[in-house]
């Protein structure tokens, strides 16, 4: 029942690659990758306070989920 207190998580991953080739003759390239983990930075808020007897009743005081992460990744095949 909570879930249906709650909003809905919305949550973007983004991923951009690009390949460079390094040398052609021995095949060795370089993959270079950014990852973007909640690409748009938005707050997904938790469940409001649901205790009839507490001052926080009704109030949401907490959040699901990270804030932007932002990773770069390198790989070099042969």
């Amino acid at each position: 029942m909570d879930n249906l207190r709650a909003d809905g998580i919305r949550n973007w991953d983004v991923k951009i690659e690009r390949l460079f080739p390094i040398s052609l003759e021995k095949g060795i390239q370089a993959r270079f990758s950014v990852d973007l983990l909640n690409a748009t930075n938005h707050t997904n808020f938790g469940n409001p306070n649901t205790d009839p007897t507490s001052g926080n009743f009704g109030r949401v005081t907490g959040q699901r989920g990270l804030p932007r992460v932002i990773q770069f990744n390198l790989r070099v095949e042969f």
